[in-house]
């Protein structure tokens, strides 16, 4: 899964304020550190060649490695087969944050899915062709949701559900991005734990950019002029899989957490606070694993979010939550 703020910073950061990732200097040196060779059994793993009926041995993983770093993060996001779609699901909570001295508010629950897949390029980048869906539920009753009483303003508004038809970005082992005129290159070396047999993934983005629903053109919709978004993705999964030459991708799960402004169909307009969202995430990997009631809503509502994008939309526009409701809404009034 990725989401659409996070991998709109990945592809372009000519517009955005600061943009901090995690890692760095200190994060490349914790990876440097760490190298992972599993050692216990591969499930559903095809025997090595040469070695009938034996398991393929382990290949070690060098983290300070950037591009050895980006090939296991992409075993375990997506796949290594070019032709595999992955599906991974998430769902949670979501909160208001209203200041320093009050507690957090839970305004509704949200449950969804990204269909994602990956090309490797020549040069040792890959390209991701994702699309994302996700519904909001019920805070008390976890039921799917097309109104929404605002707690702060007494108003029901319409409900606008995460469809995010295109969501492409390109990492390379040297990501080469625009700062402020600048261009700088960035190893990839998100921090990877081990413990034990579990590799932990930790891959984050904290951004600020001009927001482009503006508070004059959209009064009640926008948050403000300028959009700060986190997006931590946390994955656990076994150094087995990791380690495995004969898998192509690695099974997790773990936690999302986002911390961003209203969403614009909430109508709160440049009120103070902001939105928490925690959920936890699992590789369902094909979508007949997805929870009944979340694929049977999907598949009425939304039938061609179940694949990932074609080539074509490569070098086209990425959709957001934002973007897509000025594409599809006027603002109120």
């Amino acid at each position: 899964m990725w989401q659409g703020s996070l991998v709109n910073a990945l592809a372009d950061r000519r517009t955005a304020l600061k943009t901090f990732f995690s890692w760095g200097a200190a994060g490349a040196a914790m990876a440097a550190g760490v190298s992972a060779c599993g050692t216990g059994p591969k499930e559903g793993a095809a025997p090595a060649a040469g070695a009938a009926g034996a398991a393929a041995a382990p290949t070690p993983i060098d983290f300070g490695n950037p591009a050895e770093n980006l090939r296991a993060f992409i075993k375990l996001t997506g796949s290594l087969d070019p032709k595999a779609e992955t599906v991974g699901w998430f769902g949670g909570d979501v909160f208001a944050v209203l200041g320093p001295d009050k507690p957090l508010v839970k305004l509704f629950g949200v449950e969804g899915f990204g269909v994602l897949r990956v090309s490797p390029q020549p040069d040792g980048s890959y390209r991701l062709f994702n699309r994302e869906l996700a519904y909001y539920k019920d805070a008390k009753t976890g039921a799917f949701i097309d109104t929404w009483l605002n707690p702060f303003t007494n108003e029901t508004v319409e409900v606008k559900p995460i469809h995010n038809r295109t969501v492409n970005a390109e990492i390379a082992p040297l990501m080469k991005m625009d700062f402020d005129g600048t261009l700088v290159e960035i190893p990839f070396s998100p921090p990877w734990t081990i413990m034990r047999d579990r590799a932990l993934s930790l891959f984050e983005v904290h951004t600020a950019f001009p927001n482009p629903m503006t508070p004059a053109a959209w009064p009640r919709e926008s948050s403000g002029p300028v959009t700060r978004i986190s997006e931590m993705f946390q994955r656990i999964t076994t150094l087995a899989e990791l380690t495995d030459p004969s898998r192509t991708y690695a099974d997790y799960s773990g936690v999302w957490t986002r911390i961003g402004p209203w969403m614009p169909w909430m109508l709160q307009g440049q009120a103070p606070g902001h939105l928490l969202f925690r959920t936890f995430m699992d590789r369902t990997g094909t979508a007949d694993r997805l929870p009944a009631a979340l694929r049977e809503r999907a598949e009425k509502l939304h039938p061609d979010f179940f694949v990932a994008p074609g080539d074509e939309t490569w070098g086209g526009p990425n959709d957001s939550s934002f973007s897509v409701y000025m594409s599809e809404n006027k603002p109120k009034t």
